[in-house]
C-alpha cells in the first residue's frame, strides 16, 4: 500500500511538472508575439502619418501639373508648330526657336514639371527638357521605345495614362551625372480645333520626391514607390528593391519575413487613387527581433524561478495531503489488530463530503450565472464600442469625401489674377457632408472661358459621386472645342450608357469670348440666370430650357447667343436658392433673389455672392438646411471698348 501511495505520489507531481511548463512556455510566446504586435502597432502610427503625408502630397501636385500643361498647350506657340504648316526653312527654325523658348521658361517656373514633350499623330516628336530640346519632326527620329509610343497612340480621350520609369539617357541619347535615372511620363491626347490631335507627354523625374521623402526618412525605413506594373519610381534607401512583388504582397500582413539579403523586415503599403501608384515603408526589425530574444530569455527566468518555487510550495502541500492518506491508512491497520480507538482526520463523515459537495454546486451555479451576465455585458459593451467606432469611420470617411469634393471645385479666388477682362467668384455649402451641386469654370484658350453651374438630383455620396463624373465629362468636351449644346449632348450620351441608379443633371453651362463679351449658353432644365446690365437692376431671364442631361438618349440641346458689354453682370444658382425653407416652410422664392441682388447689384461678384448668401441664411434661421447653396457670379469688365448691341445671356 505504501508503494502505491508513493507511485500516486508521482503520478501526481508529473502532470503539474508539465502543466508548468506548458504554461512558462506559453508566456514566452504570447508576450513576445504582444511585443512584436505593440511595436508593428506603433509603426502603423507612422505609416498612417507618412501615407497620408505623401498620398496628399503627391495627388494635388500632379492635378495641378497637368492642368497648367493644358494652359500651355493652348499657347498658339505650341499649337503653330504643332501643325508644322512653314513654306520655308527660315519660317520654320523661327517658329522652334519661339516653341522652345516658351517651353523652357515654363517648366522651369513650374514645380514637379521636369520636361514638357508633345507627339503629332504620326509619332514625330517636340518639346523641352532642362538639358536639352528635342524637336525630332521626323518619326524616325523619336527617341521614345517602340511599346511606350504604341501605349500613347492607343491612349482614349481625355484619358492620362502613366509611363516608366524610364531611364533618361532614353531621352537624351547620353547619360551623365545631372541626367535623372527614372523619369515618369503622364501621357494623354487632345484634339484641339485648331490642329487636331496632339500628345502631351509630361515629365517627372526622382527630384521632385527627395523633398516630399525627406522628412519621412530615418535609420530604420526605406521608403519605396512603385507604378502599377510594380516598376520602382523611387526609394529613400541606398539600393533598389530586387523583389518588389514579394515585398508588396508580403506588406500588411503583420508578420516579419527576410528579404532577399536575409534581413528581418516588415512591410506597410497602400495604393494611391490618382496615380494608381504603391507607397510601401519596409521597416528593419533586426533590433526588434534582439529586444523579443531578451524578452524571451527574461520570461524564461523568471518563469523557472517560479516554477521552482512553485514546486516546494507544492511538495510541501502534496506532503500534508499524504499524511492524510498514512493516518486514515494505519487507523484501518488499528482497526484491523482491534484497537477502536479513533482516528483524526478531516473531514470525518460522508455527510460532511455531502454538505462540502452542496456548497459547491450553490457556489458553482452562482459563480456560472455571474459570469454569464459579465459575458452579456461585455457583448452589449463590444456592440456599443463597435457602433461608435462604425459612427466615427463613417463620420471619418464622409469627412473625407467632403474635403475631396471641395477639392475638385476651383477655391482660390481670383482664379485668372493676369486677366483683368473680367471678375468671377463662386461658392458651394451642401446641404448634407457632400453634396451634388457643383460649379466650374476654366479657360478653353486664351480668349474662351467656360462657366458652368449644376444640380445633380438626389443627395449624398451617390450625388457627389455622379457629380465629380458629370463635371469632368463636361470639361473634357468643351476643351475639345465644341460649342455648348454639343458638350451637352456629347455628356448627355456618355451618362446614359453608364448610369445605372437613373440620376440626371440639371446644367447651365457657357462659353464667353472674352475680347468681345459674345458668347453661347446652352440652359439643360437649370434655373433662369440673373443678368444686371451696367447701370440697371438685376432680372431673370426666362427662355425655353432644354431638356435636362442623363435621361433620354435622342435629346437635343439648342445654343443661345448673348453679349455682354463692360459692367454686366451674370449671377447663376441652383434651386437650393429660390427654394430654402424656414421654420414655418415658406420659401425664399426669386422675388426675394432679386430684391437681395439688386441691393448690392454695384458690388464685385464675392461680396455679392456673399450677400445672398447672408440673405438666405437670415431667411432661414434655425431651419435646417434642406438642399446645396450654390452661386456662381460673374461681372464682364472688358478692355475698354463698347457694345453696342443689347443681348441676352
Amino acid at each position: 500500500m505504501m508503494q502505491k501511495l508513493k507511485s500516486l505520489r508521482f503520478r501526481i507531481l508529473l502532470p503539474v511538472i508539465a502543466m508548468a511548463l506548458f504554461v512558462v512556455l506559453l508566456q514566452t510566446t504570447l508576450f513576445s508575439r504582444a511585443f512584436i504586435r505593440i511595436i508593428l502597432r506603433q509603426e502603423q502610427e507612422v505609416n498612417a502619418i507618412g501615407f497620408e503625408t505623401v498620398s496628399n502630397t503627391i495627388t494635388p501636385l500632379i492635378s495641378a501639373s497637368i492642368s497648367e500643361v493644358w494652359s500651355i498647350m493652348a499657347d498658339d506657340r505650341v499649337t503653330s508648330y504643332a501643325r508644322l504648316q512653314y513654306d520655308s526653312v527660315p519660317d520654320l527654325i523661327h517658329a522652334r526657336i519661339r516653341c522652345r523658348d516658351y517651353l523652357q521658361a515654363e517648366i522651369a517656373s513650374r514645380d514637379g514639371i521636369y520636361g514638357l514633350l508633345f507627339m503629332r499623330k504620326d509619332g514625330s516628336l517636340f518639346g523641352a527638357l532642362p538639358l536639352g530640346n528635342i524637336f525630332q519632326d521626323s518619326p524616325e527620329g523619336n527617341p521614345l521605345p517602340e511599346d511606350v509610343k504604341t501605349r500613347i497612340l492607343d491612349a482614349p480621350l481625355g484619358q492620362t495614362v502613366w509611363l516608366g520609369p524610364l531611364p533618361g539617357a532614353a531621352l537624351y541619347g547620353f547619360e551623365n551625372s545631372s541626367i535623372p535615372q527614372s523619369v515618369m511620363i503622364a501621357a494623354w491626347k487632345s484634339v484641339n480645333v485648331s490642329y487636331g490631335e496632339c500628345y502631351a507627354l509630361m515629365l517627372i523625374d526622382e527630384s521632385i520626391f527627395d523633398g516630399l521623402f525627406a522628412a519621412l526618412r530615418d535609420a530604420k525605413s526605406t521608403w519605396h514607390l512603385f507604378a502599377e506594373d510594380h516598376a520602382e519610381i523611387y526609394h529613400t534607401g541606398p539600393d533598389a528593391c530586387a523583389d518588389p512583388e514579394r515585398l508588396i504582397s508580403e506588406s500588411n500582413s503583420g508578420d516579419i519575413f527576410h528579404d532577399e539579403n536575409g534581413r528581418a523586415v516588415s512591410a506597410f503599403s497602400m495604393t494611391m487613387a490618382s496615380p494608381a501608384w504603391t507607397l510601401v515603408r519596409e521597416i528593419s526589425m533586426e533590433s526588434s527581433e534582439r529586444a523579443v530574444e531578451g524578452v524571451r530569455r527574461s520570461i524564461a527566468v523568471f518563469g523557472g524561478l517560479v516554477l521552482l518555487i512553485s514546486l516546494g510550495v507544492y511538495l510541501l502541500w502534496l506532503k500534508k495531503f499524504m499524511g492524510q492518506f498514512r493516518s486514515l491508512l494505519n487507523g484501518i491497520v488499528r482497526m484491523g489488530q482491534g484497537d477502536l480507538k479513533s482516528t483524526e482526520f478531516e473531514p470525518t463523515s460522508i455527510e460532511e463530503f455531502r454538505q462540502m459537495q452542496g456548497e459547491i454546486n450553490r457556489t458553482s451555479a452562482a459563480l456560472s450565472q455571474q459570469m454569464e451576465t459579465i459575458r452579456r455585458m461585455e457583448r452589449e459593451r463590444m456592440e456599443l464600442e463597435n457602433e461608435r467606432k462604425e459612427q466615427e469611420r463613417i463620420a471619418q470617411e464622409l469627412s473625407t469625401a467632403r474635403e475631396i469634393q471641395a477639392s475638385a471645385l476651383p477655391q482660390v479666388f481670383p482664379p485668372f489674377p493676369d486677366r483683368t477682362e473680367f471678375d468671377l467668384f463662386a461658392s458651394m455649402t451642401p446641404a448634407k457632408e457632400v453634396g451634388g451641386d457643383f460649379y466650374d469654370f476654366f479657360l478653353i484658350d486664351s480668349d474662351h472661358l467656360a462657366l458652368v453651374i449644376a444640380d445633380v438630383s438626389g443627395k449624398g455620396i451617390p450625388a457627389a459621386l455622379f457629380m465629380m463624373v458629370s463635371k469632368t465629362m463636361i470639361q473634357n468636351q468643351l476643351m475639345t472645342g465644341c460649342d455648348p449644346a454639343t458638350a451637352l449632348e456629347r455628356v448627355n450620351l456618355q451618362l446614359i450608357e453608364r448610369n445605372t441608379s437613373s440620376m440626371f443633371v440639371t446644367v447651365w453651362l457657357a462659353v464667353i469670348e472674352i475680347s468681345t463679351g459674345k458668347g453661347l449658353a446652352c440652359n439643360a432644365g437649370h434655373e433662369n440666370p440673373g443678368l444686371c446690365r451696367a447701370g440697371g437692376k438685376f432680372e431673370l431671364l426666362k427662355y425655353q430650357h432644354n431638356l435636362f442631361i442623363g435621361v433620354m438618349e435622342n435629346a437635343k440641346y439648342k445654343n443661345h447667343a448673348f453679349e455682354l458689354h463692360p459692367g454686366d453682370c451674370v449671377f447663376v444658382y441652383t434651386d437650393g436658392v429660390p427654394e430654402a425653407t424656414d421654420a414655418d416652410s415658406a420659401m425664399f422664392r426669386e422675388e426675394r433673389l432679386l430684391e437681395a441682388l439688386n441691393q448690392r447689384r454695384d458690388a464685385s461678384p464675392e461680396e455679392l455672392v456673399r450677400y445672398v448668401h447672408e440673405a438666405v441664411n437670415r431667411f432661414v434661421g434655425s431651419a435646417p438646411q434642406f438642399d446645396d447653396l450654390t452661386m456662381l457670379c460673374y461681372r464682364h469688365i472688358g478692355s475698354g471698348t463698347n457694345c453696342a448691341d443689347d443681348g441676352k445671356g
